[in-house]
């Protein structure tokens, strides 16, 4: 019932409204329901969630599990189940609670939450979540992304740009259908995606002769707040930059107040996101892309070539949603293209002499689209030495292709409504265009025929424009070929399947709830994060913003070095004790060296650390990790992590006989002890370092030191002394602790 009441009966007294009162928002909003049908209608019709959980049925312990019929398998999409739902359910459970999420127990043995910048918690867009959880939270705010890309995009062409309704119908259930926009839905990032339009059309709005002078301080301040309300704040930054390009296109001498939009969307972004600041600068997505390395290195011609593939003919890679998709999703998911009507509606006509401006911002933004996705030398070579561009992930400016592409196309029809067409060879260059794309990708070679029938008629429906005379139907062309085209990308999902329980999960869950401690997966088994929505706590987090230290303990375990993390393929007995964790899952098979088994079945294998540790310990002696990653893999081995830890060289030197511990206060953002120790000892706490984390030793602040590579701990001298750490993200600072 939830799902209707803040879906269905918003809708239909919207249309109420409209009807009564706008009856061309009116007519718009019946074309923009069939994109809305063809995305969200088979969640909303079952009572399902749009929800891609089976991504994880290829993993243990899920392999033999039983799915309903009513949940389709998306392989290509996984951020979604083992990313944002974890993090949205606990910061979900611990502001119900009524505490700031500050840290995320079950994920990265306690790394942070709120820093991570895509928990959404200044953003009331995400209430659904809040109030419903994360799967039905996602279906509802599906529903309205849609909703507010497409509306946001007709007004802005129709009120603002003073375009007709054709046009502007055309451009905005364009920019709701867009492949690349249905294909980030369920993800924050949509939420800057369908803002794209309305921070164009406050832009516009502020560069007004008339404007009040009030007017840059609250654009400002909604761009800061689209930046740093936890949304996703890279993408929301291109969003608000390129709405300043085109109000700087539009209006070049008005361009003090674009400096004042700029200093107050600055200020007000880096007040929300400080900490996610500080997380990102002492991340391991920081050091991959030091100095612009990362993103100095080009595409290979193979990927180039697939690119503007999907972007001139979206399905002739295959289908994300079936089994012949062919890319890695999602490099341009299901294409950053508009489809065959858009594409073929840039050549209808010539635009009025006063959208020339418009137009050329529109390009200016599509070519800066291109030129960062694909790679274009040698702008990209000169653009991505350029900060902020040289640590981005420069293929989200694949947003602005679309875009672009869609207000050049509305402007082009728009001129031809006026009787500006252009003649029929130069209307039909497009669809000539798409056909040799088409045949140049082979469409024939997928496996589906429905997927080869989509190629086709986004060809056909570039040709019917080029030659087509009845320019009323476009709206309604677009609105179909895009319908189609967005069908399967996002999968339903029986609310039953939320969260599978295999015999072996239910084993594990069992053993954690008698001897609490922390699980871990070797290769594929008990995909990173997900554990946490189960009530157990994960040694591993999979995430674009991890801790450098953190990243380099990962490393140690076998992981391949990339941004987000992956499989562990080591698991040495000594070093997963010192880090809390108890219990480990293997697929069918595989061996543990040093850990002893507990249970196994068919889809995977329990086995128990017998050199289990507690989290909180104090050891009177330290090792230095040495650089070379082939010595410390040797280290790791020959270490006792009882009574001694691995530390950076230059940690001041530590030898106690004998030490006790008194725990006074444990939360995941603070501890508080007594140490009593007869030389200089170190307390160790098995909790991820990041930035913000202080020390204090009798109330003096001292300098935490990491210990066993990535945890936190501190120096305490000879006696009896109270010893606290604390994470307060808001006071981080340059560490030391970093290279």
């Amino acid at each position: 019932m939830s799902l209707y009441l803040w879906t269905l009966l918003p809708l239909a007294l919207l249309h109420l409204w409209f009807f009564t009162r706008r009856k061309r928002a009116f007519r718009f909003q019946l074309l923009l329901d069939l994109v809305l049908a063809a995305v969200v209608g088979p969640a909303l019709l079952s009572g399902g969630d749009l929800n891609p959980i089976r991504c994880i049925q290829g993993s243990s312990p899920f392999v033999n599990v039983e799915w309903s019929p009513r949940t389709a398998l998306q392989p290509t999409q996984s951020d979604l189940v083992l990313q944002f739902h974890p993090w949205w359910e606990e910061a979900r459970r611990q502001v119900l609670r009524g505490r700031m999420p500050l840290i995320q127990p079950g994920v990265g043995a306690g790394l942070p939450l709120l820093a991570n910048g895509q928990t959404g918690l200044a953003a009331p867009v995400m209430l659904p979540v809040w109030l419903h959880g994360p799967e039905r939270g996602t279906t509802i705010m599906a529903f309205w992304k849609l909703e507010l890309a497409g509306l946001g995009a007709f007004l802005l062409l129709l009120r603002v740009w003073r375009l007709r309704w054709t046009a502007a119908a055309v451009g905005g259930v364009a920019w709701a259908g867009s492949p690349y926009f249905v294909g980030w839905l369920l993800v924050p990032l949509a939420w800057a995606t369908a803002a794209l339009p309305w921070t164009w059309w406050a832009a516009c709005w502020v560069m007004r002769r008339r404007a009040p002078r009030w007017g840059p301080a609250a654009v400002g301040l909604g761009f800061g707040w689209l930046m740093g309300g936890g949304l996703h704040p890279e993408t929301a930054a291109i969003v608000c930059g390129s709405a300043l390009l085109a109000a700087f296109f539009l209006h070049p001498r008005r361009w003090r107040r674009l400096i004042a939009i700029v200093a107050v969307a600055g200020v007000a972004a880096i007040a929300l996101a400080w900490p996610t600041v500080g997380y990102i600068k002492a991340s391991s997505r920081a050091a991959l892309g030091a100095h612009g390395a990362a993103n100095r290195e080009g595409l290979p011609w193979s990927i180039q070539r697939d690119l503007v593939r999907q972007i001139v003919v979206p399905a002739s890679m295959g289908h994300p949603g079936r089994a012949d998709w062919r890319p890695s999703y999602p490099h341009a998911p299901g294409a950053a293209g508009v489809g065959g009507v858009l594409l073929a509606l840039v050549a209808a006509g010539r635009m009025r002499r006063r959208y020339r401006r418009l137009a050329l911002a529109a390009g200016a933004a599509t070519g800066l689209g291109l030129v960062l996705l694909v790679r274009i030398p040698p702008l990209d070579v000169l653009l991505v030495r350029i900060p902020p561009l040289d640590q981005m992930t420069v293929p989200r400016f694949g947003v602005l292709i679309p875009w672009g592409i869609i207000v050049i196309a509305a402007l082009a029809l728009d001129g031809a409504l006026d009787g500006r067409v252009r003649p029929t060879l130069q209307r039909l260059v497009p669809a000539i265009v798409m056909a040799v794309f088409a045949l140049w990708a082979a469409p024939w070679h997928l496996r589906l025929p429905v997927d080869v029938g989509l190629v086709a008629l986004s060809v056909a429906a570039a040709f019917v424009v080029g030659l087509l005379r009845r320019r009323s139907l476009l709206p309604l062309l677009a609105a179909g070929e895009l319908a189609l085209l967005a069908l399967g990308i996002n999968p339903m999902a029986d609310p039953a399947d939320r969260l599978p329980r295999p015999a072996l999960l239910e084993r594990l869950v069992d053993m954690q709830a008698a001897d609490p401690c922390r699980v871990m997966g070797i290769r594929r088994a008990l995909p990173p994060n997900l554990a946490a929505r189960y009530g157990l706590r994960d040694f591993r987090a999979s995430g674009p913003v991890r801790p450098a230290p953190f990243a380099r303990l990962m490393g140690v375990l076998g992981e391949p070095r990339t941004i987000l993390g992956g499989p562990l393929e080591r698991a040495p007995v000594g070093l997963c004790g010192a880090w809390g964790v108890g219990l480990a899952v293997t697929p069918s098979g595989r061996e543990l060296p040093g850990w002893e088994r507990e249970y196994s079945d068919a889809d995977g294998t329990i086995w128990s650390n017998p050199l289990l540790l507690p989290e909180v310990r104090v050891v009177g002696r330290v090792v230095p990790a040495p650089n070379d990653p082939g010595a410390l893999l040797q280290l790791v081995e020959d270490v006792d992590f009882e009574s001694a830890a691995l530390v950076t060289p230059g940690t001041p030197p530590v030898r106690a006989a004998s030490a006790t511990l008194e725990i006074r206060q444990r939360t995941p953002s603070r501890l508080r002890v007594t140490v009593a120790c007869d030389g200089p000892c170190l307390l160790v706490l098995a909790q991820p370092w990041a930035p913000g984390w202080e020390a204090s030793v009798d109330g003096r602040s001292v300098q935490p030191v990491l210990a066993d590579l990535a945890g936190l701990g501190v120096v305490v001298p000879a006696g009896r002394h109270e010893v606290e750490l604390a994470y307060h993200p808001w006071r981080w600072q340059r560490s030391p602790l970093l290279p």
